[in-house]
């Protein structure tokens, strides 16, 4: 297996913006996000444990109508239908420059592969077609959910 090196300043950038989402996406998926401080190699960025959901964040430098499809390594697809399999929610959201998107990966799902980018490895081609826009501040889906009952006292 080949050894890539490290690149720091692609990683601070990626994490400048998970930093500046996790308060959005925490209102937006009615979550509390954590990440695992102690493994920064963690695959996918941020979960809830209580509400069973996972998201990972990609921060792309371009427009969304640059390109037909945007890419994802294979190696968080695969983490991601294991948290599936797990009983988890998994939605990867892009932020472009112009727009922010999420993708609900599901289990039926059929994508193509491509190898591509800086070291040429596998990627998983998402059509931004298929994405969904985010433009509340609170989950569609979620947002048309009935007010749970009060607890009787």
């Amino acid at each position: 297996m080949p050894h890539f090196a490290f690149n720091k300043e692609l990683w601070d950038i990626g994490r400048k913006i998970e930093d500046q989402a996790l308060p959005v996406l925490n209102k937006y998926y009615s979550c509390d996000f954590q990440r695992d401080e102690n493994d920064i190699y963690d695959i996918l960025d941020f979960k809830d444990e209580n509400n069973k959901v996972v998201v990972e964040v990609k921060g792309r430098r371009i427009e969304s109508t640059q390109y037909a499809e945007t890419i994802v390594t294979a190696s968080k697809i695969t983490e991601g239908f294991k948290m599936i399999d797990g009983g988890y929610k998994v939605f990867i959201v892009f932020i472009f420059t112009d727009k922010t998107f999420e993708y609900e990966l599901k289990e039926d799902v059929s994508l193509q592969c491509k190898f591509t980018g800086t070291n040429c490895i596998k990627h998983y081609m998402i059509p931004v077609a298929d994405l969904t826009e985010i433009t509340d501040e609170k989950r569609q889906e979620d947002a048309n959910d009935p007010e749970p009952e009060p607890e009787p006292e």
